[in-house]
């Protein structure tokens, strides 16, 4: 990464395997659903391995299940689901192949209601407090 490139990200970004559960659209206009996992996340995208290719600038519907403390026990977490929406901003390789198994995906959050916006946050803190 360019040190251009990190001047521009305005939240931190922390590698992640989470569960993503991804409604994927298919060509012939049907919706799948596919349970994928993450590479890293921050609040205001995510990034993720697909074995489908996602044309860059499609909206996705999400949710995403990360782990937050629990209330008035310290140290101790609970699962909790983050449903929200994006936008793909890149796919890397960047058209579909049939030799490739795996495509890398980012997507930008255009939706996530204040309560999945707390969670993800506090996730994201827990995560950054493990590193430190």
């Amino acid at each position: 990464m360019t040190d251009h490139q990190a001047d521009r990200r305005k939240s931190n970004r922390v590698n992640a395997n989470l569960k993503l559960e991804v409604t994927l659209p298919r060509p012939d206009g049907s919706r799948e659903i596919s349970t994928l996992e993450t590479i890293n996340i921050s609040s205001s995208g995510i990034y993720f391995r697909s074995d489908h290719f996602i044309e860059p600038m499609t909206k996705l519907a999400m949710e995403i299940e990360v782990s937050v403390p629990l209330a008035g026990n310290p140290g101790q977490t609970e699962l909790a689901p983050i449903p929200c929406e994006g936008l793909v901003v890149r796919t890397q390789p960047d058209a579909p192949d049939e030799k490739c198994s795996s495509y890398e995906v980012a997507v930008f959050f255009t939706h996530i209601d204040a309560i999945g916006s707390a969670n993800l946050e506090k996730h994201i803190a827990l995560l950054i407090d493990d590193l430190g």
